[in-house]
């Protein structure tokens, strides 16, 4: 009977003590903003917005705009076929630890995208001389796809993050690129 009542005491103390534990200040502040620097040292402009509905869950969308030089100049040249512009990916993340200052997560995404196409196409002539030509076109597609990463945050309200993950575009691949990837590495601001 000691040890029913030791045992049950215990318990009592051991969820009550679950009850004590100071609450992170990160959980009251829901909105984040960030800015991936990994994209704009190549020239593209990648800004994201994420909205915390508890402390498992966050939603969000990231906007992404490219206008570098190089990968331009790589299509018009033709070492590339397609020369991505934008890109619009909503996420929604799940958190694997149980930190709120420093955790791991899981995403899911979607990613509608869209830029230029270049293919060498074979035309017939008015007297059916066959030469090749260049086709420029646009493109736009909508893919799937699943990430990975880990955020810090220093001061409760400045994070950073790495975030690594692939996908496919489902509708368009004859012009668009058949892999999506995911790589970055962000500061933000949560408030």
């Amino acid at each position: 009977m000691k040890k029913l009542i030791l045992l049950l005491w215990l318990g009592s103390q051991w969820i009550h003590a679950q009850d004590t534990i100071p609450k992170s200040p990160l959980l009251s502040k829901r909105n984040e903003v960030r800015v991936d620097v990994l994209a704009l040292a190549t020239s593209r402009l990648n800004i994201t917005y994420e909205r915390f509905l508890n402390k498992n869950f966050s939603v969000g969308v990231s906007g992404i705009y490219s206008n570098n030089k190089k990968n331009k100049d790589d299509f018009d040249e033709g070492n590339v076929d397609f020369f991505s512009k934008y890109e619009l990916i909503p996420f929604v993340r799940y958190n694997l630890s149980q930190g709120a200052r420093s955790f791991y997560f899981a995403e899911i995404f979607a990613d509608a995208n869209g830029g230029d196409f270049r293919e060498i196409v074979l035309l017939s002539d008015a007297t059916n001389n066959n030469y090749y030509a260049i086709e420029k076109s646009k493109y736009n597609d909508l893919g799937l796809g699943a990430a990975v990463g880990y955020k810090y945050y220093i001061k409760d309200q400045f994070g950073i993050e790495f975030l690594v993950g692939f996908g496919s575009n489902l509708f368009n691949k004859d012009k668009s690129p058949d892999i999506l990837s995911r790589v970055g590495l962000g500061v933000s601001y949560r408030f």
